[in-house]
């Protein structure tokens, strides 16, 4: 919204609809589940005071007409001159032979709800109610979420067992599942090294080529062994969002519709799709990732973009969307990560600094900043949000 040009930031130039009125900042969820961020600090209220630069409608989108250029919501059509479609992906859900087994760790609610788990689980284990599979975590999917929780449901454990002067019944288990033979197999092999290394040095269990093909109440079974678990996380892969799949266009295996050079559809040139959505094909790089480093460089871009129309700057004047590569990053818990900023290969502390930092900046306020940075230094004094080592007894307020 800060990009557009001010011709449409006059009212009544520019609409945001959502079917919220909050932002949640999802990468951080996995440290809300494990309390180390609480989940106002990665709440941003986007529904507009007095003085923004644009209306809001907060009501669902439920499909799009691209010849009549109407958009339909739950409060109504909409007509559109030009319309920027973000709404993100969905997680990709376990097969209907497993989906009730399971939990997905997508959004807060989802956070709150494995929170929970692990808390009746250890407090199950305190008192001595042996459990089929009590303390043991069984995560399938090894992407960077999968990685990343993983790392912090282990730590979590670990903090617990130092605090705690009863001795649960059952040892705390980590076991992560990977169906194909490598870590976050989209980024460079280095994340799956430093991975598997820090991983093991937090005594988790990571089994590769184990496709999950059976689950009940008690337990998964993966690479065809059976692994007793009370809680089962599903964090395989993600979808596009479903009014994305809808569009006419061309679509990949997971719905990304394909877009031109101006991160438009072909025949619809008034259509930008952006993020996860969005299907890409970088001259160089070739199909971009579903990630938020290329959805934080098209956002900017399409609101110059649509800058350059409206103003009638001339069609070879108009630059396609370049995506510049600044690397990524992991967490491995909150003492260490892996990235490779700009093809520097890191791990460690130093790595986890730089994704704090990273991490920080991208955060759309200036309180949510604050307040997840106040988290991350106060997390040593105050313990972890919604754990009582000794009770385990769960709140949320903060």
């Amino acid at each position: 919204m800060q990009r557009l040009p001010s011709g449409l930031k006059k009212p009544g130039e520019t609409l945001l609809v959502d079917r919220g009125e909050e932002y949640v900042f999802t990468p951080l969820i996995h440290e809300v589940a494990v309390g180390r961020v609480h989940p106002d600090s990665v709440r941003t209220r986007i529904a507009p005071d007095g003085e923004a630069p644009y209306g809001f409608l907060r009501a669902e989108v439920t499909g799009v007409d691209l010849r009549a250029r109407r958009l339909f919501t739950s409060s109504g059509t909409v007509k559109y001159v030009y319309l920027v479609l973000a709404p993100g992906s969905v997680a990709a859900a376990p097969p209907k032979s497993l989906f009730r087994h399971f939990q997905t760790f997508w959004d807060l609610n989802d956070a709150f709800r494995l929170r929970s788990s692990l808390n009746e689980a250890w407090r199950a284990a305190l008192h001595e109610e042996n459990l089929t599979g009590g303390l043991t975590v069984a995560i399938v999917g090894g992407g960077a979420t999968g990685v990343e929780l993983a790392a912090e449901v282990a730590v979590l454990f670990d903090y617990l067992k130092k605090r705690t002067v009863r001795t649960p019944v059952a040892e705390p288990r980590v076991v992560l599942l990977e169906a194909t033979d490598r870590l976050m197999a989209w980024l460079d092999p280095y994340f799956h090294e430093v991975a598997l290394e820090e991983l093991s040095r937090l005594k988790i269990e990571v089994r590769l080529n184990a496709t999950v093909t059976t689950a009940n109440e008690e337990g998964v079974e993966g690479g065809g062994e059976w692994l007793p678990a009370a809680t089962r996380v599903w964090v395989a892969g993600v979808r596009a969002n479903p009014l994305v799949r809808d569009l006419a266009g061309e679509h990949d295996d997971t719905g990304r519709v394909r877009v031109s050079e101006y991160l438009t559809l072909p025949d619809h040139p008034e259509v930008y799709v952006l993020g996860d959505g969005s299907l890409y094909e970088h001259p160089r790089l070739g199909p971009l990732p579903p990630t938020a480093s290329v959805a934080v460089q098209q956002g900017p871009y399409a609101a110059r973009d649509i800058a350059s129309r409206v103003q009638n700057v001339p069609e070879e004047r108009r630059r396609p969307f370049d995506f510049f590569d600044r690397g990524y990053v992991v967490s491995l818990g909150p003492e260490s990560a892996v990235a490779d900023p700009l093809g520097v290969k890191l791990k460690g502390r130093a790595a986890q600094a730089l994704y704090r930092s990273i991490f920080l900046y991208y955060m759309k306020s200036r309180r949510g900043r604050i307040l997840t940075g106040a988290d991350w230094a106060m997390e040593r004094t105050l313990g972890r949000l919604g754990f009582d080592p000794g009770a385990s007894a769960l709140t949320v307020g903060r």
